[in-house]
């Protein structure tokens, strides 16, 4: 029995033992996809007529969407929850223009219009960037900042950013349990209860999950558990105390996906996936023991909210993180012919080069957020006043070890590990420590009805030292300034309608945005992108149907090393520029749908060659579709019953920035049956129902070796049932 039935019965009394009478519960006005809508598990719950949609994200304010000049992407619960979706990866399924990654099978990673989000993940607006798949028994909803970020944020963001808003405390008593089972013996238990407690001034907030799953690969197992109680205290009529704690653990297979066929120049291997069942693993015979990779990450905040006047506000948020990865898996790392020759299309006669990984990282991280805002009118103008600074420190320990392991036939594979007492081929240690100071400055504007602007700047100094803990012990110490400024104007010419444009430039060190640095790029200038936006919104059926039409061009440098004399510079650039298109909310009071579609035309520009010597110039960047599209639409016909159905759906795509490896287009199906009766509620969920053949995504090999293809999953079916106390 799994461990966290035994502890049901103490979660149900706790959220049923109140010292408050009991509320119903309260509609949300959180907003769905498109930033209009709130899609129940059950029903659609449209907005009060006169409250207009607001997002939070890109301006750390809550700001009209009408009044944004940018793109931002809000995916509710409601909707997420309503298309039994328990990972990041599903979520952002709704979002065109995000395409997800492999991660190295072991954290969460995407691609927004054409650039890597790696550590491009917050927490409640706080940095999250260990190196883990995150679970959303405790997230409200998530929001997607497309294009560059660093005005508020910091380093990072080129094509956007991932902020998942986590669940409050509430002083009306609420709260749920629900059980999910489905293909692959998977079952999920999720509880969530708050409200009033012990004292008036208290509220709290508990959330906790645990999930088991076997899955369409070979040898997949998942298993999690993840418990996040919170406090809020009312110190006093105007200040508000938040506490936060948040504890995680992840284990599952590592897995890298299957091998794909490719090859040195001559080779003869056609660069695309090998037809082999979507199941076949290339790992080690007893995965559970040694393919595996634990993820524990432990998390406390504490937030204070303070408010002078009905104008004045103060915000401090305090965030420390412990995060540990303990990855051990045997992965492909490329194809060959034990025979040679050239390829002639025999897969039997293809072979897999194999290699066995060890990492063990320990991270922490220290955040603190203290920001002020306030409205007030000077020269006839509204002007509402966002000032902050951020600091941060994080450091990392991390010990590697890799090996060669035999090879096995592409065909059939007969699964063996390294052989005991194999030296390691490689061994690396090493410390590394980052320190983030930022200062930052915002002013939104309201000149009339018609003419708003949005203006802000941010000051930031990150520095990274390395040390290898291992001869030749070496220093590596990397640091970057940059400013990082933004300028949007709105115009509104009538009600529910505006045009904005906006210009913004962002940055990343060059070394790259995680807890790491190299000697050939610890000395250059940070990375800079330049975004161009501009945009349409319209509001429908006051403001329960938003439409969003957005052209956007970013153009960022990017680091190149020439294979022959080992030089890195930062001459090279990456541009992309697109079309965003969005309607999501109430078609009438029975019909609601999220649609986005996103045409996205990527390219390195004046590119150099990459390690293998290949020139990158012209070539499309890796896991990049030029096309992509997402469409749910839900119709809820009274007593109870619904029905959604929806696509997904992703444009070709390269693995890799020498567009060596290609993964084909794929449109996937999805549906839901759900009934709704008194405090109960059930649901049938269908993905991929037209069981359709795809590949999701890839590994992030930079040339022939070690790129590695993830098949999709084949038609499955998950049922669920909900109990609202």
């Amino acid at each position: 029995m799994p461990r966290f039935f035994l502890f049901v019965p103490a979660f149900i009394a706790l959220g049923l033992f109140q010292n408050a009478p009991a509320q119903s519960r309260q509609p949300e006005t959180d907003a769905t996809t498109g930033e209009v809508v709130q899609l129940n598990p059950l029903e659609i719950n449209a907005r009060n007529e006169a409250e207009s949609p607001t997002v939070d994200s890109a301006t750390k304010t809550s700001t009209p969407l009408l009044d944004l000049p940018q793109s931002v992407e809000v995916v509710s619960r409601h909707l997420f929850a309503l298309q039994d979706a328990h990972s990041l990866e599903d979520v952002l399924a709704n979002v065109a223009g995000v395409s997800p990654s492999v991660g190295d099978g072991q954290r969460d990673q995407v691609y927004i219009r054409g650039f890597s989000a790696q550590y491009d993940q917050y927490l409640d607006g706080i940095r999250d960037e260990a190196m883990y798949f995150r679970d959303l028994s405790n997230i409200d909803r998530v929001e997607v900042l497309e294009g560059p970020a660093s005005v508020l944020y910091g380093h990072g963001s080129a094509g956007g950013l991932v902020n998942r808003i986590t669940r409050q405390p509430t002083d009306a008593a609420e709260g749920s349990l629900s059980m999910t089972f489905g293909s692959w013996n998977q079952s999920r238990v999720e509880l969530d209860a708050g409200g009033p407690f012990c004292a008036a001034s208290l509220d709290y907030r508990l959330d906790a999950a645990e999930e088991t799953s076997g899955g369409f690969r070979n040898q997949y197992f998942l298993q999690r558990y993840h418990l996040s109680p919170s406090m809020a205290w009312k110190s006093s009529s105007g200040t508000r105390i938040l506490f936060q704690f948040d504890y995680l653990n992840d284990l599952r297979l590592d897995d890298l996906g299957i091998p794909a066929l490719v090859g040195p120049s001559g080779s003869g291997f056609p660069g695309i996936a090998p037809t082999v069942p979507i199941g076949t693993y290339y790992g080690e015979p007893n995965s559970f023991d040694t393919d595996y990779v634990r993820a524990g990450v432990t998390t406390g905040t504490i937030t204070v909210d303070h408010r002078f006047d009905s104008n004045w506000f103060l915000h401090d948020s305090l965030r420390l993180e412990h995060a540990t990865l303990d990855r051990n898996n045997l992965l492909p790392t490329g194809v060959f012919l034990p025979a040679g020759g050239v390829f002639n299309g025999d897969l039997d006669a293809v072979w897999v080069a194999r290699s066995q990984r060890q990492i063990l990282r320990f991270e922490n991280d220290l955040f603190n957020q203290l920001e002020t805002s306030g409205v007030f009118v000077a020269a006839g103008m509204e002007q509402h006043i966002l000032a902050g600074v951020e600091l941060g420190r994080q450091s990392a320990a991390v010990h590697s070890a890799q090996s060669n392991a035999p090879s096995v036939a592409l065909i059939d594979p007969v699964l063996t590990g390294v052989p005991a007492g194999t030296a390691p081929a490689s061994v690396t240690a090493s410390e590394v420590r980052a320190d983030t100071a930022g200062i930052y400055l915002q002013d939104q504007l309201t000149f009339s009805a018609q003419w708003k602007a949005l203006g802000g700047v941010r000051l930031d100094n990150y520095s990274v030292s390395q040390r290898n803990l291992l001869a030749p012990f070496n220093l590596l110490e990397g640091s970057s300034r940059a400013l990082s400024p933004r300028l949007g104007i709105v115009y509104e010419p009538l009600p529910d309608w505006s045009v904005y444009g906006t210009v913004s430039r962002s940055f990343s060190p060059a070394g790259g945005d995680g807890l790491s640095t190299a000697a050939n790029t610890a000395a250059l200038a940070p990375l800079e992108t330049v975004n161009y936006e501009a945009g349409l919104k319209k509001n429908f059926r006051g403001g329960l149907l938003s439409a969003t039409a957005a052209l956007f061009q970013m153009t960022r440098n990017i680091t190149e090393t020439d294979p022959l004399t080992n030089l890195t510079t930062a001459a090279g650039k990456q541009r992309s520029r697109g079309l965003d298109l969005a309607l999501a909310g109430q078609l009438s009071r029975r019909w609601a749908v999220s649609a986005n579609y996103e045409l996205l035309d990527a390219e390195i520009v004046n590119g150099g060659r990459d390690s293998a010597g290949i020139l990158l110039n012209g070539r499309l960047p890796g896991l990049v579709p030029r096309n992509s599209a997402s469409v749910f639409c839900t119709y809820d016909p009274g007593h109870g019953f619904g029905v959604g159905v929806g696509v997904v759906s992703m444009g070709g795509r390269y693995t890799s920035n020498d567009d060596s490896v290609s993964i084909p287009a794929f449109a996937v199906f999805n549906a839901v049956v759900y009934y709704k009766r008194g405090q109960w509620e059930a649901r049938l969920n269908g993905k991929n129902l037209l069981n359709h053949r795809y590949f999701a995504t890839a590994g992030e090999g930079t040339d022939y070796t070690g790129q590695t293809i993830m098949p999709g999953a084949p038609v499955n079916l998950s049922g669920s049932v909900a109990w609202h106390f």
